[in-house]
């Protein structure tokens, strides 16, 4: 049995968060597999999966620097967080792809696995990783089934603050809104 490739922990905080769906049968649970898979592939609406999920995203061609609806490695993952500006990232914050696995051997246990580590905005000129979080750190997300069973991942690993400047920017965000007026 194949298994997925999440990054080692190193330095800094981790998390690894899991939802489990069963399903009746093995056949139902393959067909939720397949939607799920095809959700995770969505990347550009999962903001609307989800009355919880309040930024958005858009999946951008690394050669092109166009949106794409195409997961391959090095194209980038742009999140437009509410309330927050990212200056490195002309407002946004930026992932790269850097691991994209298709675990189907014998399809007894399959799994699709795409990891995405912060990375500087792609018109970037100083290559200030523009992200909450700095270039050593990845989030895998992991949808597996096993037997009737659905598994829903997100591994983080090696989360370490980026506060290079994305700190006194949010500082100054939250300073001016209590001084605005009611």
């Amino acid at each position: 049995m194949k298994h997925p490739n999440i990054p080692l922990q190193q330095k800094g905080a981790y998390h690894d968060t899991v939802g489990m769906r069963c399903s009746t049968s093995v056949n139902s649970a393959k067909v939720i597999y397949d939607q799920v898979i095809v959700r995770l592939n969505s990347v550009n609406e999962w903001h609307s999966f989800s009355d919880k999920v309040k930024a958005e995203f858009q999946l951008i061609d690394s050669n092109t620097e166009l949106p794409t609806d195409r997961f391959i490695v090095g194209n980038w993952l742009r999140i437009d967080v509410p309330g927050i500006a990212n200056p490195s990232g002309n407002g946004y914050d930026w992932t790269r792809i850097v691991d994209i696995e298709n675990g189907d051997d014998g399809a007894d246990y399959p799994f699709f696995a795409l990891t995405l580590r912060p990375s500087p905005a792609p018109d970037a000129v100083d290559e200030k990783v523009a992200h909450f979080y700095t270039e050593e750190s990845t989030n895998t997300f992991l949808v597996r089934r096993i037997g009737n069973c659905i598994y829903v991942e997100v591994h983080g690993r090696n989360e370490i603050e980026n506060v290079s400047d994305a700190s006194l920017y949010l500082e100054k965000k939250f300073n001016d809104s209590l001084l605005s007026k009611p």
